[in-house]
């Protein structure tokens, strides 16, 4: 899907009869490009928007599922896609479990609207950006408040989730359907063969395509499958910062698959926070729109293609995350999960008590205790900004201590108003998937007016419905690699090169974003100080100045949440640019 294109209801009751509305979905509008696969009979009419796979066998029995309501079932077909479903009484609409494929809404009088841009709606309602769920956003992370947007009158559908409008309140209805019971051996080859298919079906359909080939696993994996289709462009970026091992693997990759690697060499113009104040909007804070410079360099010699596959989604599909570890503890296993946390340890030269210390202490507790603790930290400005460790249920980042009194206070309400509406999953690992899976989803998905910038139309597989399924049918403790890095690609495609699946080594982007935040130290503390969360009350921008001073020297403890801050202040001003942009267009 390029930025370009978005689709949106209006009225929550469609009104329509049998044989009418063929090319579409009455109260739908879609915007330019849509791939739109529409089917109906006299109780239902539905609508496959994205890249799918649909044959006339499986026509009857989408039909057939959607008039019975059993909406997973929509969900399944390969592919990256929504799902609209309207009967004479209702509408469905879904995205996909990642987030990629979002769906918000909004109330309008007594129906609601709906859009797959967060943007478009809020422009539609009038909605103004929520400064403190920004602000709670960059201190606590966004995956508290999955329904929640950076609009206050703008609500989300989670990843993995359907809303349904009709006969009442709109109702959140879960569609993910995942039971993680498999072993790594029993379920690495459907995985194999999901991933397989969602490159393989996408390089049938163009004569050429493009790749990212960082020398990472990801993006190096696909590009292999992809190069055993079809013709692919590989290419990736790096400057003097960037891992020198990591470009070597790249140039193995495509010494591999008998492309040329096409690297763009960037300078300091193309350092991160170098961006460009006519960039297009993103409709919320997006990474990548910190390095547009970086994309618009190494993406020019691909630009136009068909599409361009990435690794987005790789690092959450391929392996879990410590919180494995915590739902060993949570299920009793506390012997193997010991031996494992030191194994971990030893092998990095980590303090082993320290991180057992922080598994247990998370599995004690719930993902609502945690909020409510954070918060009275919070409120009692007690903060302990350094990182656990492992995963936890709630970090409060440096930027916790950035914040004033009332920045504290409207946090703080927040995160009880979290806690109190808490649905998370009570296994760790099997909740840190969900939310680690949705918040890549939702930063590719943000990333789409830039990708129509640099004219690419960015493809990710590791977040297609069924191969996501595929990783998480496997018990994440079996997926984590202790003594290996994702074990289920070499497990799942034994065909790939075990010198690149068998990589224990991964590039770090330390030191770039290190070097930009030098190089832009004046212009960074020019937008801290007159950010709106500054101007607002909410943000003390004074040690967050001194946080910033302080990279580059002997510690550079705050780089993660100055990476976060300074992406929100930079959409922030960035929307008021373009707000001023259009008003002074239409004067």
């Amino acid at each position: 899907m390029s930025g370009d294109e978005w689709i949106t209801g209006g009225a929550s009751t469609p009104v329509w009869s049998a044989g009418q509305h063929t090319g579409g979905l009455p109260g739908v509008q879609m915007g330019q490009g849509c791939r739109v696969h529409v089917l109906s009979d006299e109780r239902v009419r539905i609508a496959l928007v994205g890249d799918v796979i649909v044959g006339p066998a499986q026509e009857r029995s989408l039909l057939e599922a959607a008039a019975g309501r059993r909406w997973p079932d929509l969900t399944r077909l390969p592919g990256s896609y929504w799902v609209v479903v309207q009967s004479s009484t209702s509408t469905f609409v879904c995205g996909d479990l990642s987030g990629f494929r979002s769906v918000f809404y909004a109330g309008q009088g007594a129906s609601t609207v709906w859009s797959t841009r967060a943007g478009r709606l809020a422009q539609h309602c009038q909605s103004q950006p929520d400064l403190d769920m920004v602000l709670a956003r960059v201190v606590a992370g966004p995956e508290h408040w999955p329904t929640r947007t950076t609009y206050d009158k703008v609500r989300a559908v989670p990843a993995g989730f359907g809303l349904l409008l009709g006969g009442g309140e709109p109702r959140l209805v879960d569609v993910s359907d995942i039971v993680p019971t498999l072993s790594l051996a029993d379920g690495a080859p459907s995985f194999g063969e999901a991933l397989e298919q969602a490159v393989a079906w996408r390089m049938g359909e163009v004569e050429v395509a493009s790749s990212d080939v960082s020398g990472g696993l990801d993006s190096s994996s696909l590009a292999i499958l992809a190069g055993r289709t079809g013709l692919v462009r590989a290419v990736t970026y790096a400057d003097r910062y960037t891992s020198g091992e990591d470009l070597l693997y790249a140039r193995r990759v495509a010494s591999h698959m008998e492309v040329a690697l096409e690297v763009g060499q960037g300078g300091a113009d193309e350092l991160p926070f170098n961006w460009f104040w006519d960039q297009p909007l993103t409709d919320q804070p997006a990474a990548l729109a910190l390095t547009t410079a970086q994309h618009a360099l190494y993406l020019r010699p691909v630009a136009g293609l068909p599409f361009h596959l990435t690794g987005n989604g790789g690092d959450i599909v391929l392996d879990s995350s410590s919180a494995a570890w915590i739902a060993m503890v949570q299920r009793g296993e506390r012997r193997a999960a010991r031996r494992q946390v030191t194994g971990w340890a030893r092998a990095r030269n980590r303090p082993a008590g320290a991180l057992w210390q922080a598994v247990t202490r998370a599995a004690s507790i719930t993902h609502g205790e945690a909020l409510l603790s954070a918060a009275q930290r919070l409120e009692r400005a007690e903060l302990e900004p350094r990182r656990p460790g492992v995963w936890s249920w709630c970090h409060l980042g440096n930027s916790a201590s950035w914040l004033t009194a009332e920045g504290r206070e409207r946090v703080g309400a927040l995160l009880r108003e979290a806690a109190g509406a808490s649905g998370w999953e009570t296994r760790a690992d099997l909740a840190e998937q969900r939310s680690s899976l949705g918040l890549v989803g939702a930063d590719a998905r943000d990333t789409g007016p830039l990708a129509t910038s640099w004219r690419i139309r960015p493809v990710h597989p590791f977040l297609d419905n069924t191969v996501v399924r595929a990783a998480f049918s496997i018990d994440p403790v079996e997926r984590h690699g202790v003594t290996s890095f994702k074990p289920l690609l070499a497990a799942a495609v034994p065909s790939l090169p075990p010198w690149l699946t068998g990589r224990r080594s991964k590039g770090s982007f330390t030191r770039q974003l290190t070097a930009g935040l030098i190089e832009h130290r004046l212009a960074l503390s020019h937008l801290l100080r007159n950010s709106s969360l500054a101007t607002g009350g909410l943000l003390d921008p004074e040690p967050a100045l001194a946080a910033l001073n302080r990279i580059g020297g002997t510690r550079a403890d705050a780089l993660y949440d100055l990476q976060r801050l300074i992406m929100a202040c930079h959409w922030l001003a960035a929307r008021d640019q373009h707000l001023n942009a259009r008003r002074h267009a239409a004067c």
